[in-house]
């Protein structure tokens, strides 16, 4: 199934930022787990290997 690269990019854009409005939301604790997990994620995509990283994917209509 193609998907309009367009479509992807804003869905990524609008859960990357809901993510981090939250993050001004939780404890010092959560902020710096929130933080390591982005750096992960960076570091990941600059070395162009997905091939041994896990990705959580949260279902919106499991969790609502």
């Amino acid at each position: 199934m193609q998907e309009d690269p367009k479509s992807i990019e804003d869905l990524l854009v609008k859960g990357l930022s809901h993510i981090l409005k939250r993050t001004v939301e939780v404890s010092p604790r959560d902020q710096l787990a929130i933080a390591q997990e982005y750096k992960e994620w960076i570091n990941c995509i600059s070395a162009s290997d997905f091939s041994e990283q896990e990705i959580l994917v949260i279902d919106k209509f499991t969790f609502t």
